[in-house]
């Protein structure tokens, strides 16, 4: 039975075998699919998320590239608080000496050596001469020397307008004074001074007087007695004012 099956699939093999190689003419060869269509198309769902390799290493430094453009001033900051002060400089150099300048106007003309006159006669001593001119002692100044000090007069060196000033100190021994300022014998102001014995008391008067050429002033003493010392409480002043015509 067993070499009768044997013969038996031999038989059948050998039939069908035209059949086969009759297909085989026939069929087309199964195509495979394009590699967009799989990783871009039908199939592309596979591979939606691919999975990153490690970095690679640094390329070279590029070439440095052009320099930009200067960008806008910015706003101007606050005010800083003041430094302290710096030291001296040294000395610049000396500038070159400028153009001469214009030529002033003419001024005023000076006083004539007639026209500068003043005075200041005091006293250091006791003085009790009665109904007499007062002698100065001491003569601190004389311009143009108009003072006479033997005499104490002064006399005007031309005409014009002068001012007077005298001041006195009664002496203690005495209760009061009178002095009086004088103009060619005339008697202008006076001074009187007033205080028990034993005290002393100061007392002085003013004038301005416009004299002629020669006009003399002088003190005359009324009555009582002036004190004198190193103090000089007593003097007697005068200068001109101005030339009158």
């Amino acid at each position: 039975m067993a070499p009768r099956r044997i013969s038996i699939w031999w038989l059948l093999a050998l039939f069908a075998l035209p059949c086969c190689l009759g297909q085989d003419e026939n069929m087309e060869t199964p195509q495979q699919p394009d590699c967009n269509s799989c990783c871009r198309g039908d199939f592309g769902y596979r591979f939606q998320q691919p999975i990153a390799g490690p970095p690679g290493l640094p390329g070279p430094p590029g070439i440095p590239g052009n320099h930009g453009n200067n960008g806008n001033n910015g706003a101007a900051g606050h005010e800083g608080t003041k430094g302290e002060k710096g030291d001296k400089g040294d000395m610049g150099p000396r500038g070159e000496r400028g153009n001469i300048g214009l030529r002033g106007e003419k001024g005023y003309p000076g006083i004539p050596p007639e026209l500068q006159v003043a005075f200041m006669a005091s006293m250091a001593t006791h003085f009790s001469n009665i109904n007499s001119g007062i002698i100065f002692s001491s003569v601190e100044t004389n311009v143009g020397n108009f003072f006479d000090v033997m005499t104490g007069r002064f006399s005007a060196p031309v005409a014009g307008v002068y001012f007077f000033t005298f001041t006195m100190m009664k002496h203690e021994e005495v209760e009061d004074v009178y002095i009086y300022l004088m103009h060619n014998g005339n008697t202008i102001v006076s001074m009187y001074s007033y205080e028990t014995k034993g005290k002393q008391d100061t007392s002085g008067n003013s004038a301005v007087l416009k004299l002629a050429k020669d006009d003399e002033v002088w003190l005359r003493m009324g009555t009582g007695a002036l004190h004198g010392d190193h103090q000089r409480y007593c003097t007697f002043c005068g200068f001109m004012l101005f030339e009158t015509k």
